[in-house]
């Protein structure tokens, strides 16, 4: 077994194979939840892995506003930065 996946937090699965041999599957972690780019508040996104975000339809990955990467009060503060400048 791989020296990173010998650590204790990971979660292991004992998995029968079609030939009738148990092995064990190591579950990868849960993915870190999104960040606001200016402020570091977590969003409401979905917490997936790209692979499983690539299946969901383009509303439920991000929420639809003009700048989905800054939580809701950081984006009015740069909408109105910019309307100002």
């Amino acid at each position: 077994m791989r020296r990173a996946l010998r650590s204790r937090s990971l979660k292991k699965m004992q998995v029968r194979l079609p030939s009738g041999k148990t092995v064990v599957h190591i579950k990868k972690r849960r993915p870190s939840a999104a960040k606001c780019g200016r402020c570091g508040a977590k969003l409401n996104r979905a917490r997936l892995r790209k692979t499983q975000l690539a299946k969901l339809p383009k509303t439920k990955k991000r929420p639809e506003r003009s700048l989905p990467e800054f939580c809701p009060k950081c984006m009015r503060e740069v909408l109105k930065e910019r309307v100002r400048a």
